[in-house]
């Protein structure tokens, strides 16, 4: 969902990182990173096995450098969480976009625990809230374009909230995938 966004970000990096729960998530954004020309690195994790995926991480932060920006979309709230405060201690200091959104519950919400829990960080923490798109009485998802310009967005205004489409009336979110 975040595949513009890693494109539009491979193109103004040193080097990229990719993280997807599958090799086939990650082949087509590392065909079109390859063709671009950009170092970039693909892991393959599954964010359901926390302690594994953080490991894993850090296996590969320490052989490469340590970023300055990392855009997260982990559904695990908790993972994020860690991931974020495990990066307090890096140099330079590292700016994180924690993407949030939920079918299920409202992500404001969320987004205002994590927020508190991060509070006395050392990590620029920053959230991207995913709502909706209300349209003729009708209420839809965001397309994953519209959730990578909404990313794209969120870095570049560096606010430490960012909400992508709207959030409220959370009553008239769409009530299915």
């Amino acid at each position: 969902m975040l595949r513009r966004a890693s494109l539009e970000l491979a193109s103004r990096s040193v080097a990229l990182t990719s993280v997807a729960r599958t090799t086939r998530s990650l082949a087509a954004v590392d065909n079109l990173l390859s063709a671009s020309g950009a170092t970039h690195y693909m892991l393959a994790l599954d964010w359901t096995q926390p302690g594994e995926f953080l490991r894993l991480i850090h296996q590969h932060l320490s052989q490469t450098r340590k970023p300055d920006l990392v855009v997260a979309w982990l559904h695990d709230e908790e993972l994020a969480i860690r991931f974020a405060v495990d990066l307090d201690a890096s140099e330079p200091l590292c700016r994180f976009f924690h993407v949030v959104g939920s079918a299920t519950a409202d992500p404001y919400l969320l987004a205002a625990k994590s927020r508190d829990r991060l509070s006395r960080s050392k990590v620029a923490y920053h959230q991207v809230i995913l709502g909706y798109v209300a349209e003729g009485g009708t209420a839809r998802w965001l397309t994953n374009d519209e959730i990578s310009a909404g990313a794209i967005d969120a870095i570049a205004r560096s606010e430490p909230e960012h909400v992508v489409g709207t959030v409220r009336p959370w009553s008239i979110r769409p009530k299915s995938e």
